[in-house]
């Protein structure tokens, strides 16, 4: 985002709230069809202050694999919804592809529980957007797995010429 550093606390929170919202609408309504939507992600908290967010998934049977955990591919989806719409936020107009993303995993969990992803910008430089994340269980309130990322900010204008 332009000048998100200029922001005010109030300010860059509401503007957060508001790209969350969205968020949940591109993800659960206009891509009802795609992994993101069959995820029925929910958002949990956000703070611009934290450069932080929370997104929270239902484990649903399709989801777990044959011993009935969540899938390991899930918990990186999640990761990867996540930690996107946080370096989204951070790179406004310009597009954020994911560099890297490395997942480790902890503990499993199983279907009816709830996964409760937060991610966090920890570096945020003009090319780069560096993120980490960590997943709990929202029964159990044990750590999942944790995630590290590297976003890349792209202004598609400049790209394209």
């Amino acid at each position: 985002m332009i000048g998100w550093k200029s922001l005010t606390d109030e300010e860059g929170q509401k503007l957060m709230e508001k790209h969350m919202e969205e968020t949940m609408y591109q993800n659960n309504i206009e891509q009802e069809d795609r992994i993101n939507g069959m995820m029925m992600c929910s958002a949990g908290t956000c703070s611009f202050e934290e450069q932080a967010m929370t997104f929270e998934y239902p484990v649903k049977n399709w989801m777990v694999n044959r011993v009935g955990q969540l899938h390991g591919g899930i918990i990186c989806t999640a990761f990867d919804q996540v930690i996107a719409a946080v370096a989204r936020f951070y790179a406004g107009e310009n597009f954020a592809p994911t560099v890297s993303l490395n997942v480790n995993y902890v503990r499993p969990m199983m279907e009816g529980d709830t996964l409760v992803v937060t991610a966090k910008a920890t570096s945020i430089g003009k090319r780069l957007t560096h993120l980490a994340g960590d997943a709990y269980s929202k029964k159990t309130g044990k750590l999942i797995a944790t995630a590290t990322a590297v976003h890349m900010n792209i202004d598609t204008d400049k790209e394209h010429k």
